[in-house]
């Protein structure tokens, strides 16, 4: 039976196991080189137990470029770098490989300053630059830019190549239909679409020979109208497997398209079938990658024969030492990405550096690097949620002695809302580790009371943290305090029923999810979709709708133009798409003005203002969910009342989880 950790070949190159971490932009560098900070940050995950680091994605050329902090193969002055890098992983018997991407159409004027190329003259979808379809000749020298990148590589010490034939990028560009309308030898049917990325493997392989691998990163479906489906995608694998491919990553879907390739709500491994498709036609390995988040389920995929290799890179983002855990039974000890994407690609478009929103060290790892205090104190910590028990982590691992208060009879703060509504459930996987974590280094934890001044004065601690959070915020908004007008926390709690017609005030996050968790209520469960859909019963709109949401009438109140602020740009359409899906209607630019009785009946009548006019609605229940605001009056209390008396995480100022919790990091290390 194949498993995980057994050793494995992409051609004549030995693989100490079957992981692999995916090629992505860090945004480590600007320049193109490979710096300090991208080695530190590889090498905890080379350490952590890897057994192939793809890095990159690295343009061929200056036009394939398609973000600021691409590493460049373009010229011999990436060298030096690349082998400080290579000779870096080789020290822990961690082979490496380099991801060729160009960005055809992708790569904005923005970065770099020349004409968009593809196959054909249709703009990106989002970025509306008209490229210009590359002549067979100007094709001839973007495949020797492959080539000599290649070549840099191997002189560098690497040990494999990745060529990115996937996700929208310009060898994908020649072979999906929905990007090439060229009518030579390079367009039409698929085997003339895969012409150019024939072509590009010969070469390299005539370049690099045998003893150097190619890997290709294929999108199994383009998930667009009119792009590439399995069945041509495995043809495509096909050809190229006898043009010298060693190797097949297998990914879903482009970065325009409609459907969500890299967020929560979508199933742990949902898009490994791709993967399985290709290897059912082609006799090279082939990766699974994407929302395998448990070295578990990439075990099954392993024994189940659905792949050979797995593609992970969220997951070691958050955890560099994921495949030594697993491999350990350190399970406890493992964290899970919860690909909320907050901290690595919302980063990247807002053009930071890769971080994660609950490693702080990710991205930092000199920087942040725990050591062990010569001047252990006694710390009292209020407040467990995130902030507080990331600072009791930390805190406990340098060596002080650390106490946590916590008023609830349950840790874990606002992230205990977080992860009830549906799609959200990965959230979970914070409060468990955090909550391991300082049970396993003996922190002093008391649930259950409300700690005061004198409790704290009691322990004559050295320092004193309030990580108390926040509290809801509550408008002077007459009719408040009726019957069945709840607090979000109150209904997602299970305090608090929702009746048939529901009406939230506000549409930011805690809005939306709370929204989305009224409308899934009586939904169909997905077995019953799965036997009706089988059986011809119910076709695929009628079954979008009775799996998105049940009976009930939601609607939301929200005086911003858009809803859905505070959710980050890779996740923010994802949610309002899902609020369409689920027949969640908005009402925007509103002031809510009061709630009253809709005379004499069970139910509230809600006005608003609306461009200058008064209109009202009716509903059953009445969920506030107009936002939080930083709880800090025990913090004032403290002030002065102890030697040191830090604030941490939202009672310091309402942020996101990931600010709270690299909040408390950053405590727990100044300390």
């Amino acid at each position: 039976m194949n498993t995980l950790f057994d050793e494995n070949f992409i051609g004549p190159v030995k693989l100490k196991n079957r992981i692999a971490m995916s090629a992505m932009d860090m945004g480590f560098t600007n320049d193109g080189t490979i710096n300090d900070k991208f080695i530190d940050f590889y090498e905890a995950r080379a350490k952590g137990g890897a057994g192939l680091i793809v890095i990159g994605g690295c343009f061929p050329e200056m036009r394939g470029r398609v973000w600021k902090s691409i590493i460049s193969l373009e010229n011999d002055d990436c060298l030096p770098g690349l082998k400080r890098f290579a000779d870096c992983m080789h020290k822990y018997d961690v082979k490496v490989a380099a991801q060729i991407l160009h960005g055809g159409r992708s790569a904005a004027k923005f970065f770099t300053k020349m004409e968009p190329v593809s196959a054909s003259d249709i703009p990106h979808a989002l970025i509306k630059d008209v490229p210009h379809a590359l002549t067979i000749d100007e094709i001839q020298g973007v495949i020797q830019s492959y080539v000599d990148a290649s070549l840099r590589l191997q002189k560098a010490g690497f040990d494999a190549v990745e060529l990115h034939g996937g996700m929208g990028y310009l060898i994908n560009q020649f072979l999906s239909p929905a990007a090439n309308k060229r009518t030579d030898k390079y367009g039409g049917c698929v085997e003339n679409r895969t012409n150019f990325a024939k072509e590009l493997v010969l070469a390299v392989k005539k370049a690099v020979g045998d003893d150097f691998p190619v890997i290709f990163r294929l999108s199994g479906d383009d998930f667009i109208e009119n792009g590439l489906k399995i069945k041509e995608s495995v043809q495509i694998a096909k050809i190229l497997e006898e043009a010298g491919v060693d190797a097949f990553n297998v990914s879903p879907g482009w970065h325009e398209s409609p459907t969500p390739i890299l967020v929560m709500s979508i199933p742990r491994s949902a898009y490994t079938f791709l993967a399985e498709s290709i290897k059912a036609g082609v006799n090279a390995p082939v990766m699974a990658s994407i929302r395998i988040n448990d070295l578990a389920i990439a075990e099954e995929i392993i024994e189940n024969e659905q792949a050979e290799l797995m593609s992970l890179g969220r997951p070691l983002i958050v955890d560099p030492d994921l495949p030594n855990k697993y491999q350990n039974g350190q399970n406890e000890d493992i964290r899970k990405c919860i690909a909320c994407n907050q901290g690595c690609f919302d980063s990247l478009l807002n053009f930071g550096h890769v971080g994660c929103i609950y490693n702080a060290q990710a991205g930092m790892e000199k920087e942040r690097k725990i050591e062990k205090t010569t001047t252990p104190k006694k710390i009292a910590i209020i407040g467990g949620g995130p902030a507080g028990m990331e600072a009791a982590r930390v805190a406990a691992l340098r060596g002080h002695k650390v106490s946590l208060y916590e008023k609830k009879d349950r840790l874990g703060g606002q992230l205990w809302y977080a992860y009830i509504p549906h799609g959200r459930s990965e959230i979970e996987n914070i409060i468990t580790y955090l909550e391991t974590q300082i049970r396993k280094l003996n922190v002093h934890i008391e649930m259950g009371k409300e700690a005061d001044i004198e409790t704290i004065q009691n322990e004559k601690p050295d320092a004193v943290i309030i990580a108390t959070g926040a509290e809801p915020i509550m408008p002077p908004i007459p009719g408040l305090d009726r019957k069945n007008v709840f607090l979000a926390c109150d209904v997602l709690d299970g305090k608090a029923k929702a009746g048939h017609d529901v009406v939230i005030i506000g549409g930011g996050t805690i809005g939306c999810e709370v929204a989305l968790d009224m409308a899934k209520i009586g939904s169909m469960p997905s077995e019953v979709a799965c036997y009706l859909l089988r059986n011809d019963v119910i076709d695929k709109d009628e079954l979008i709708k009775h799996t998105s949401r049940g009976p009930k009438n939601v609607t939301i109140l929200e005086m911003k133009r858009k809803l859905g602020s505070g959710f980050g740009k890779s996740t923010k359409w994802v949610i309002l798409k899902d609020l369409e899906d689920a027949g969640i209607k908005s009402i925007n630019k509103v002031k809510v003005l009061r709630i009253t009785d809709d005379n004499g009946s069970n139910k509230h009548r809600i006005f608003y203002e609306l461009d200058g006019k008064e209109e009202s609605i009716t509903a059953d229940t009445v969920i506030m969910a107009a936002g939080y605001k930083m709880n800090d009056k025990l913090y004032k209390q403290f002030e002065g009342k102890f030697n040191e008396v830090y604030d941490a995480g939202d009672c310091k100022k309402v942020e996101t989880a990931l600010t709270a919790i690299h909040t408390g990091f950053e405590l727990g290390m100044k300390i």
